[in-house]
Order: structure tokens, then C-alpha cells, then sequence
């Protein structure tokens, strides 16, 4: 004897909203951390090698720098 599972057109619609919207938000994070990418990337380029490496950083460790800060890659 088979057993079948009918959910309603409700829980459907109810599901497939749920599911873009948790897509939206991801997107929307991503977009979050792109824009703070760019504005921390660009705060580090523009200064001097002297003022890097009062931070501790060097102009080629500028990409890698800003990845691991916004991405939190440790």
C-alpha cells in the first residue's frame, strides 16, 4: 500500500514565498558585503605605503586584507 502526501495549494504558495525570500536576503547580504569590499579596499589604497604599514600591512596584502575582514576568513 502506497501512502502519498498532498499538501495544499496554500502550503505550496506559503513554501515558495518562504523560499525567495530567504534567497532576497542572502542576495541582499552578499550585496552588503561587496559595497564594504569596495569602500574598505579603497580606504587602504589610497594610503601610503608609511600609513599601511603603521597598520601592520604592506600594499600587496591590501586585497587579501579587506577578503578576510569582510568575508571573515580566518
Amino acid at each position: 500500500m502506497a501512502i502519498s502526501i498532498v499538501s495544499s495549494p496554500v502550503e505550496y504558495i506559503s513554501s515558495a514565498f518562504s523560499s525567495a525570500a530567504r534567497s532576497f536576503l542572502t542576495v541582499c547580504e552578499e550585496i552588503g558585503r561587496a559595497r564594504a569590499a569596495k569602500v574598505l579596499y579603497h580606504e587602504l589604497s589610497c594610503m601610503s605605503d608609511e600609513e599601511l604599514g603603521e597598520h601592520g600591512l604592506k600594499r600587496n596584502d591590501i586585497s587579501r586584507t579587506v577578503y578576510s575582514k569582510v568575508y571573515d576568513v580566518r
